[in-house]
């Protein structure tokens, strides 16, 4: 007996996409409130919603989460697409999502700064620096987005403004876009009762586990730097070319354009018929291809790891 979708886990993913939307939006509007985007308050301001404002931490932590979560859903959402074949026949809300995704990592890329301890500050210059790598417009792209070639007050505020401001509008506009083009039908209580789900199982998550913030930024780092688990494979990617020479590190942006550029635009590379031959070899070419980067991230994960 075939399931319907509403009672098919691998069809809940786009509904857990917007209710994590919803949680970033709402719980970062909370969050605003009581942030000082100055460096000398940032660090404090944290610690202060953490400690005296009324079920912060588990804002924070909420928020935190969730950004992971909508990670997670967008890409298991983007996988059951793919192998399902329907992005040759929803081309426009296949690139939608594979913006959204990338705005979800620039979302991932301002956060991070605003804490302004040292996993936000190091993780914000490291991924400046990588952006200098990129060919001819480099160091005119690292300007930008620091105002200047240092991290500074200038910098903490032009990143606010992006994670609260710019993104958020461009977000809107793509996921109201994705929508038109897919979406038929009206709200269903099956959706609500999955972004109920989802909602309880964030709470529960950020109690169990709360968010914390590592040392404020000093003079000497404390702290072992790696990339969030989406970039671990990347992390490699890296290292390997570090090893062989500095010289070539602009290949490490050119990877990561690449790889954006071909999940963006697959509909429109992949042209072939909807075959039972074409879905075995997207099926294989799939799986090799996760394969890959799985085995990836688990070798960037245990990089470095000390062995007792």
């Amino acid at each position: 007996m075939k399931m319907s979708k509403e009672f098919n886990p691998i069809y809940w993913f786009s509904v857990i996409s917007v209710t994590n939307a919803v949680i970033l939006v709402s719980s970062g509007i909370l969050l605003s409130f009581w942030y000082e985007p100055a460096p000398e308050r940032a660090y404090e301001s944290i610690q202060y919603i953490s400690e005296y404002v009324y079920f912060g931490k588990i804002l924070l932590s909420l928020h935190h989460w969730s950004t992971h979560l909508l990670l997670i859903s967008i890409l298991l959402h983007m996988v059951r697409v793919f192998f399902m074949g329907t992005y040759k026949i929803h081309k426009k809300p296949w690139v939608m999502g594979g913006l959204l995704l990338i705005i979800t990592v620039l979302f991932v890329f301002s956060g991070y700064l605003l804490r302004w301890d040292e996993v936000g500050y190091w993780s914000a210059r490291v991924t400046a620096s990588i952006i200098a790598y990129t060919p001819l417009v480099g160091g005119a792209l690292e300007r930008l987005v620091l105002g200047g070639s240092e991290i500074t007050s200038r910098s903490l505020a032009r990143f606010y403004m992006m994670h609260i401001g710019f993104l958020p509008i461009v977000s809107m506009i793509f996921l109201a876009l994705h929508y038109s083009y897919v979406r038929k039908r009206k709200l269903e209580w099956s959706e609500v009762g999955i972004g109920m789900i989802t909602l309880g199982f964030l709470l529960l998550y950020s109690v169990i586990e709360p968010f914390s913030l590592s040392p404020k930024v000093g003079p000497e780092l404390q702290t072992q730097l790696k990339p969030i688990w989406l970039f671990l494979w990347l992390y490699v990617i890296e290292r390997g070319i570090g090893f062989l020479s500095p010289s070539l590190n602009f290949l490490y942006i050119l990877v990561l354009l690449l790889t954006a550029s071909l999940l963006t635009l697959l509909p429109y590379i992949d042209r072939s018929k909807e075959t039972q031959s074409t879905k075995r070899k997207r099926t294989i070419i799939g799986l090799i291809i996760i394969g890959f980067f799985i085995v990836l991230s688990m070798i960037g994960y245990l990089w470095d790891v000390p062995h007792s």
